[in-house]
C-alpha cells in the first residue's frame, strides 16, 4: 500500500511539474513568435525612421548651394552624410538623372537612370520608397526643395536626392539588441520558472510531502508523529487536523494496549486455570482406568500385563498409521492419546465372567464361549453406567468401542454382533490384531507360548486359530511393518 501512495504521490508531481514546464516552454514560443514579428516591423519603421531623419533639412540645404552653384559644399554634405554606416549609397540627381554629388566620388557627373529617381521628376511625388527587407533592399528619393511645399510642380524641382540603405549593417545592429533582449527574456523566464517552482515546493509540496511522510510513519505504527508547520498556508488547517486526530489516535492506542495488558495477564490466568482443570481431568480418568481395569487384574495376574502390553501394541499401530490417507483425519494426537488410554479397558467386562469360565484350564464348551463372549457386552454396560455418573467424556467413548468391539473380525465373523469392514470402530480395529498377537504370544493354563515369527506367520498368513481376513487390510500391513516393536513390548512386559 505505502508503494502504491508513494508512486501515485511521484506520478502527481510529476504531473504538475510537467504542466507547469509546459506552459512556460509554450508562452516562451509564443512570445518569441510575437518577438520576431514585432522585430521586424520595429526593424523596418526604425530603418526609415533613421534614413528620413539623416536627410531632414538635407532638401532645402542642397536647394540653396545649388542656385548658388556650390557643388564642393554639397559634396562635402553628401559625404557627411554618408558617413552614416546605415547609409550605402547617397546622391544628388539633376533633372536629367545626371549625378552631381555622391559619396562615391566616381559616379560624379555620370548618367545614371533609376526608375525611383524619375518617379520623383516624372510623377510629380513628395518622395519614393523602394523597401523590400528579406532582399536587403530600402531605397529613399526626396525631390530638393518637395517637402518645402504641399503641392509640387514640375517646374519647383530642381533636383533629387536618392539614398540606398545599408540594410545588413543596421540589421546587424538590431538583431544584436534583439539577442541581448532574447537572452534577458529567457533570463527572465527561467528566473520566473524557478520562483513558481519554489512557490510550489514551499507551499504545496512541502506540506504535502510531510503530510505523505506522515501517513507512512502513522502506518506503520508511530501514533506519535507530528507535523511541523507553520502557522500560516493553505495547508495548515488540514495539518493542524492531522495532528489532533494522530494525537487522538495516540490517546487510543494507549488505552488498546494498556486494554491488551489486561486481557493477556487475564487469559493468562485462564489458560493456567484451563492447564490445572486438564491436569486434573487427565488424572481423573488415568484413575478411573486404572480402577476399572484394576478389576480384571484382581482375577487374573497375567491379565494385568497382557493390558499394558496391548496398550503399548495399540499405540505403535496408531502411530504407524497415522499419515495414512484413510486413518490421518481420525487419528490425529488427541484421539491417539484417547485410544491408548482406553486401551486397558478393553476386557474390563471379564470380571462379570464366572471364575470357573475364566480360569478353566481345558477348552471351553460350546455353552462356556458363549458366555465368554458376553463379557464384551459387560465392559460395555459398566463403561455405560460410568458414563452416566461422570457424564459424557471423549475417553469413555473409545473405551466402550473397544470394549464392545475388538472381538469383531473385517470379513463379519466375530463377535457380539458380527460387524464386517467399515462398520467396526477403527480403535476397535487396532485393539483385534493387538489382543490377537499377545494372546499367541503368551502361556495360559490353557495353552503354550508361541515365538514371535511363528505369531506374525500365523497373523498374515492364517493357520486356522486367526486368518488375515480377519484385520483390516491396511491394519495388517502397518503390523507387518512394526511387528518388531510388538516383540520388544512383549518382552519388556513378559516379566
Amino acid at each position: 500500500m505505502i508503494r502504491e501512495l508513494n508512486r501515485s504521490f511521484i506520478n502527481f508531481y510529476l504531473k504538475i511539474a510537467t504542466g507547469i514546464m509546459a506552459v512556460i516552454v509554450v508562452n516562451i514560443f509564443f512570445s518569441f513568435t510575437l518577438t520576431d514579428n514585432l522585430f521586424h516591423d520595429y526593424f523596418e519603421k526604425h530603418a526609415e525612421e533613421e534614413v528620413f531623419s539623416a536627410l531632414s533639412g538635407l532638401d532645402f540645404g542642397i536647394s540653396v548651394l545649388l542656385e548658388k552653384e556650390d557643388f564642393n559644399s554639397i559634396q562635402r554634405m553628401v559625404e557627411n552624410i554618408g558617413a552614416y554606416s546605415f547609409i550605402e549609397t547617397i546622391r544628388v540627381y539633376d533633372l536629367h538623372d545626371r549625378i552631381l554629388s555622391s559619396n562615391n566620388k566616381d559616379e560624379i557627373n555620370k548618367k545614371l537612370e533609376l526608375t525611383i529617381v524619375d518617379k520623383v521628376i516624372d510623377q510629380n511625388k513628395l518622395q519614393s520608397i523602394s523597401s523590400n527587407f528579406e532582399k536587403k533592399v530600402f531605397e529613399v528619393a526626396v525631390p530638393i526643395k518637395g517637402e518645402r511645399y504641399s503641392s509640387v510642380s514640375k517646374n519647383d524641382i530642381v533636383g533629387v536626392i536618392f539614398v540606398r540603405a545599408n540594410v545588413e549593417s543596421y540589421e546587424r545592429i538590431l538583431l544584436r539588441n534583439r539577442n541581448l533582449f532574447i537572452k534577458k527574456y529567457i533570463a527572465s523566464g527561467i528566473l520566473l520558472l524557478l520562483s513558481i517552482f519554489f512557490l510550489l515546493i514551499n507551499q504545496f509540496f512541502m506540506p504535502i510531502i510531510k503530510l505523505f511522510n506522515a501517513v507512512v510513519e502513522v502506518s506503520d505504527g508511530d501514533y506519535k508523529h507530528e507535523i511541523k508547520h507553520n502557522s500560516h498556508g493553505e495547508f495548515s488547517y488540514l495539518i493542524q487536523k492531522f495532528n489532533s486526530m494522530i494525537k487522538q489516535i495516540n490517546i487510543r492506542d494507549l488505552e488498546l494496549k494498556k486494554i491488551k495488558r489486561k486481557l493477556e495477564e487475564q487469559n493468562d490466568v485462564l489458560e493456567k486455570r484451563v492447564k490445572e482443570r486438564t491436569r486434573k481431568i487427565k488424572v481423573t480418568q488415568d484413575i478411573t482406568i486404572r480402577s476399572l481395569a484394576s478389576l480384571a487384574e484382581i482375577r487374573d495376574n497375567e491379565t494385568g500385563a497382557h493390558i499394558q502390553r496391548t496398550k503399548d501394541y495399540v499405540k505403535v499401530l496408531a502411530e504407524d498409521l497415522r499419515e495414512h490417507p484413510r486413518f490421518s483425519h481420525y487419528l490425529n494426537e488427541k484421539n491417539i492419546e484417547l485410544i491408548v488410554n482406553s486401551a486397558p479397558l478393553h476386557d474390563i467386562g471379564k470380571v462379570g465372567i464366572p471364575d470357573s469360565i475364566l480360569m478353566k484350564p481345558g477348552k471351553l464348551t460350546e455353552e462356556e464361549f458363549e458366555k465368554m463372549k458376553k463379557h464384551t457386552t459387560y465392559g460395555r454396560d459398566a463403561i455405560a453406567r460410568t458414563e452416566k455418573t461422570m457424564g459424557t467424556n471423549s475417553f469413555l467413548r473409545f473405551a466402550k468401542e473397544i470394549a464392545y468391539s475388538h472381538h469383531e473380525k473385517w470379513d463379519g465373523s466375530g463377535y457380539p454382533e458380527g460387524l464386517s469392514g467399515e462398520d467396526i470402530p477403527v480403535s476397535a480395529r487396532l485393539m483385534t490384531i493387538a489382543d490377537v498377537y499377545d494372546a499367541l504370544m503368551s502361556k495360559r493354563h490353557y495353552k503354550d507360548a508361541l515365538p514371535h515369527k511363528e505369531v506374525v506367520k500365523i497373523i498374515t498368513e492364517g493357520d486356522g486359530r486367526s486368518m488375515p481376513e480377519h484385520f483390516d487390510p491396511d491394519v495388517l500391513e502397518s503390523f507387518k511393518r512394526v511387528h518388531q516393536k510388538f516383540e520388544e513390548i512383549f518382552l519388556k512386559f513378559s516379566q
